[in-house]
């Protein structure tokens, strides 16, 4: 059953998905310097429909598992990948820090836009709720 509250979920979920990227956007970032390192990125893959409504919420099996902190997500799965989008320098590292600044920069866009619609359909609701007063 759909709810007026809904749409405010599905963007939650969504800026949760940006927040995760950040972290792991960020954690490119910090590792400018580490010889030998890959970047990653974080992905956002759409599930068949026939699957979407199967899907079961992934469990921590382990202590040392990274937990899922938000219960709502939306219709698709979070995926981590390598970004082997340059040749790695003479210490084997593959990040370039201006093309990591621009996906930070990028995400932060559309973090910072989902959250103003978040914040217009609230007030929507609260103006709604107020009977227009």
């Amino acid at each position: 059953m759909k709810t007026v509250f809904d749409s405010v979920n599905k963007m939650e979920a969504v800026m949760g998905f940006h927040r995760d990227r950040h972290s792991v956007l960020a954690g490119n970032v910090a590792n400018l310097d580490t010889p030998g390192y890959v970047p990653f990125d974080l992905t956002l893959e759409r599930l068949p429909e026939s699957e979407a409504e199967n899907h079961v919420p992934v469990a921590r099996t382990h202590g040392n598992h990274i937990p899922v902190a938000d219960p709502v997500t939306p219709p698709g799965v979070r995926v981590t990948f390598e970004d082997r989008v340059r040749t790695p320098g003479g210490d084997g590292n593959a990040v370039t820090l201006e093309r990591e600044l621009a996906k930070v920069d990028a995400n932060r866009v559309r973090y910072t836009a989902t959250s103003e619609m978040v914040s217009r359909r609230l007030a929507l609701l609260r103006y709604t709720a107020s009977e227009g007063g």
